[in-house]
């Protein structure tokens, strides 16, 4: 049974350096590999958000043994998991986007950027409820009063 888990949560350190997030996404595209779990990853000003997609024992190992003790974050939140029909980032062990694909001003980079690192299978399909709700808060993050 494939499942996705979205969470939520908040950098220790208010502002990641390029080698701060080079070093996090290393570590989680080989864990993620040895788990057959794939995914997107967003950070933007001190802010993550997560989709993780596999095999229900994976994600739920990489979640509880390696992303919830992880203590280069506070405030987890599990914004939602549940069971899906196909992968969304079946190319990607740890896809990224970062500040500066988000401050990008072009108006149709709001989602393409997403859209670009779907599966094909995903791309045909409707998108799934926690993939519908990360594309939501990536909105969200590109809407921010603070750019």
């Amino acid at each position: 049974m494939l499942v996705e888990l979205l969470y939520c949560s908040v950098s220790v350190v208010p502002l990641l350096t390029n080698g701060d997030l080079d070093h996090i996404l290393i570590s989680a595209r080989r864990r993620n590999l040895e788990e057959g779990v794939t995914g997107l990853l967003i950070y933007y000003r001190g802010e993550f958000v997560q989709i993780l997609e596999g095999r229900k024992n994976s994600v739920e190992n990489v979640y509880t043994k390696f992303i919830g003790p992880d203590l280069r974050h506070t405030a987890l939140n599990k914004v939602y998991e549940n069971t899906i029909s196909h992968r969304s980032f079946g190319s990607w062990s740890m896809g990224f986007v970062g500040a500066q694909e988000i401050e990008t001003r072009i108006p149709s980079s709001s989602i393409g950027i997403l859209m670009k690192m779907l599966t094909e299978e995903a791309m045909l399909k409707p998108l799934s409820m926690g993939l519908s709700a990360f594309v939501s808060i990536y909105n969200q993050m590109r809407k921010s009063p603070y750019m």
